[in-house]
């Protein structure tokens, strides 16, 4: 290994203990850190190359540094990757087929995707992106005829939302999220209500939306955790679960459907791209209240630069008692 080789090693070295810095607490704010968190797994393959030319040449240095991080890099990828099978729900149960899609406000392939999750023979729907032009896009569809029970939150840009549901919907509300309006469903099923939240926090891009996107993870734990009827929150939360923030959330009540049923690497984004393979999980399904959880998977959707999730779901009987739909909360 000559001296050259060297000195390009520990850069590499360098580089990637930065992005493991990403993981020291003062550092989670800057936006920066808060991408290279989301893809220090696969940065971390870096390593290996590295650490071979390194332990050939016998550098010792090198190598004890570069097997450490060769080390770090199997644990985080064993600890994150789903290779979970399915659980069948239990007898008695109710059966939910549940789908989430981030459709992308400017997808020209609109009437596709929605024909696309339409086939998928969901019991609930729900959507991000909804803009009022694709909200007029999507009443003119087979996903708008297939449901009779709907609720829409059209916006301008990123954070309009839809709910289709074939179970009665009893009371929704626009909920204020730290700032982003979320689109709350509660749905009446043989079992009892179970409310639904079409999620859609912001991305953690300037330092005032690293904020709210903490803030938002904050709230929607606080509200998951003040219900007393199932719940179930699905949508795009534009965190995976080497974030912070997101950890918090489901230490508690929920718990992310992945991690119960998921298998490989469960990413969801970026979709549609020739050379840049999917990089991070950042929709999930989260779920409280005993709900069961049989199988997810992930599926790319026409024109839209996330995957949809499919979600088999079951409701137990019997459930807890239920307080008031139209019961108020508000976050701590």
């Amino acid at each position: 290994m000559t001296s050259t080789s060297t000195r390009v090693g520990w850069m590499v070295v360098a580089a990637l203990l930065a992005a493991v810095g990403a993981r020291v607490r003062p550092v989670r704010w800057i936006p920066l850190a808060i991408g290279v968190r989301g893809v220090e797994r696969r940065l971390l393959i870096a390593a290996y190359p590295v650490a071979l030319v390194a332990a050939l040449a016998r550098r010792r240095a090198l190598s004890v540094v570069t097997g450490a991080l060769v080390a770090l890099h199997v644990f985080v990828s064993v600890r994150g990757r789903g290779g979970r099978r399915p659980h069948p729900i239990a007898d008695g149960s109710l059966r939910l087929r549940l789908v989430t899609a981030n459709l992308l406000c400017s997808n020209p392939d609109i009437p596709r995707l929605a024909d696309e999750i339409a086939d998928e023979d969901a019991d609930v729907v729900l959507v991000q992106e909804v803009t009022p032009e694709v909200l007029a896009v999507l009443r003119r569809s087979r996903l708008w005829s297939a449901y009779p029970h709907r609720r829409v939150a059209p916006r301008p840009e990123f954070h309009g939302a839809a709910t289709f549901s074939r179970l009665p919907v009893v009371f929704d509300a626009v909920l204020d999220v730290a700032g982003s309006p979320m689109l709350r469903t509660d749905l009446a099923t043989p079992h009892g209500p179970v409310r639904v939240v079409n999620a859609h926090t912001v991305a953690p891009l300037t330092l005032g939306q690293v904020r709210r996107w903490e803030r938002q993870m904050a709230w929607l734990g606080a509200f998951a955790d003040a219900e007393a009827s199932p719940v179930i929150l699905a949508g795009d939360f534009n965190a995976t679960g080497d974030h912070a923030p997101f950890r918090r959330l489901v230490r508690g009540r929920l718990r992310d459907a992945f991690d119960a049923v998921g298998r490989g690497s469960g990413a969801t984004w970026p979709i549609g791209h020739r050379l840049l393979p999917p990089l991070l999980r950042l929709d999930h399904v989260l779920t409280g209240g005993d709900i069961e959880v049989d199988s997810l998977r992930a599926v790319p959707g026409a024109g839209s630069d996330h995957a949809r999730l499919v979600a088999e779901l079951g409701i137990p009987e019997p459930l807890r008692p239920d307080v008031s739909a139209s019961g108020s909360f508000s976050p701590v």
